[in-house]
């Protein structure tokens, strides 16, 4: 007998099957034909030798500049003055301006702990060997506590480099030009070559490829007026994972290269190993589900939130029929064996503790947003274990009432596909 509260922890090589089709096993790709238009730039972008080849590069792709070498997060100049303006404006930033000595700076600083954070500790980490007394010369001989207009504040900065190099720094604020020298150093950095040599290596774009074809047009079987992107492969440093809107797919390949990749983006570790090959598709397939799974924004309790994702869920599902299911959702295999073990502790843990239809932010979070795990109902419960049940729901509606996949996405109403769902989960 299965203990309320408990979760099964299975014996390690015991596993759920996750179901992937007989007719998906050794399929041959080598010969087979694809339409969607997939241009591969990871070598175009290798092959950049001048400032002026990228910048040219950059022209002809403006997104990517945008989106994954960060040009559109460039402050204009004025938004810049003005934030110093303000800074310097304030009473506490200007009495730490006027610090008669090094100890007294430093007492200030520790008494505005929002302006070390901001002023002190981004100057002094930017350079080795830098310290107070350097940053206490900078300040004591400094006006520009006595402007107070933005024209001046401009013409001070240029004239002050020191300064300018202080306030760009804790402001995060760069120039075009700057940033034009940043990238184009980055994609001559040794390790940089390292991610596009381990691109090539570590990533099957043929496969790739077939896969986003083949659930591109299983997408156009159900919506006859959906047009699949042009979908383009890049890197650049972790610059950005994945742009997608209606008529275009961006993928970072440097994103997804897996555990074998010398080097990993900076995230945490439980999002890192859903960073691989094989999770990429699936990942893009939710991604574009936003455009097709309706849901009532008025409403927004958890029962809600599961259907939503569930749907998700089950839409990549459906594109990606030769997928494994732990890859659907990004559980490890045990994981996901685990959960299905458990299926009905977890639904009880909801119902007994009324969470189906709780409306606090807190429990939306707890249960459907990014974790580690949810030790409210065990240490080894994944996270997003809200998203997962929603999908045995989803699923268990569409085996009832047969309902086709273009009903279910429009379908808005969570209660209904609940209730028609006859949801009950046994144990197993």
């Amino acid at each position: 007998m299965l203990k309320r509260g408990s979760f099964i922890l299975l014996i390690t090589g015991i596993l759920y099957a996750c179901g992937s089709s007989n007719d998906c096993a050794n399929e041959d790709i080598s010969t087979a034909e694809v339409t969607i238009e997939f241009q591969d730039l990871t070598h175009q972008i290798h092959e950049l030798e001048s400032k002026g080849e990228m910048k040219q590069f950059f022209d002809e792709h403006p997104i990517i500049k945008n989106q994954f070498f960060e040009y559109g997060t460039l402050q204009p100049e004025a938004a810049f003055y003005a934030q110093v303006l303000r800074l310097v404006s304030t009473p506490k930033v200007q009495e730490i301006y006027r610090a008669p000595s090094v100890e007294a700076l430093e007492k200030q600083l520790n008494q505005h702990r929002d302006i070390r954070d901001l002023l002190a500790y981004p100057y002094l980490s930017a350079k080795q060997g830098r310290s107070l007394y350097d940053l206490h010369e900078i300040l004591k001989g400094s006006s520009i506590t006595s402007i107070n207009s933005l024209e001046r504040i401009g013409m001070y900065l240029n004239e002050h480099p020191q300064e300018y190099e202080l306030l760009s720094t804790a402001f995060g604020f760069i120039t075009e030009p700057q940033l034009d020298e940043e990238n184009f150093q980055t994609l001559k950095n040794p390790y940089v070559d390292t991610l596009y040599q381990e691109v090539i290596r570590l990533m099957d774009i043929g496969r790739l490829r077939f896969d986003l074809d083949r659930a591109y047009q299983r997408l156009h079987s159900h919506y006859e007026d959906f047009e699949m992107p042009t979908v383009q492969a890049v890197y650049s440093g972790f610059g950005k994972d994945i742009f997608i809107s209606d008529s275009l797919l961006i993928l970072g390949l440097d994103y997804y290269l897996g555990n074998e990749a010398s080097f990993r983006p900076n995230v945490y570790d439980y999002i890192k190993e859903r960073l691989t090959p094989q999770h990429l598709v699936p990942q893009i397939m939710q991604f574009t589900s936003l455009r097709f799974n309706k849901t009532d924004e008025a409403k927004r309790n958890l029962l809600d939130e599961m259907i939503y994702y569930g749907k998700a869920l089950e839409f990549s599902k459906e594109l990606l029929p030769c997928v494994d299911e732990h890859l659907i959702i990004g559980y490890t295999p045990k994981e996901l064996a685990n959960v299905n073990t458990s299926e009905a502790v977890i639904w009880n843990y909801f119902l007994d503790n009324q969470l189906i239809y709780s409306e606090k932010p807190i429990e939306l979070t707890r249960y459907i947003d990014e974790r580690p795990a949810v030790p409210e109902i065990d240490n080894i419960c994944p996270g997003r274990i809200g998203q997962w049940v929603g999908w045995q729901i989803v699923k268990a509606y569409r085996d009832e009432t047969g309902v086709s996949f273009k009903e279910l996405m429009e379908e808005t109403d969570a209660q209904k596909i609940l209730r028609l769902s006859k949801y009950r989960p046994r144990l197993r």
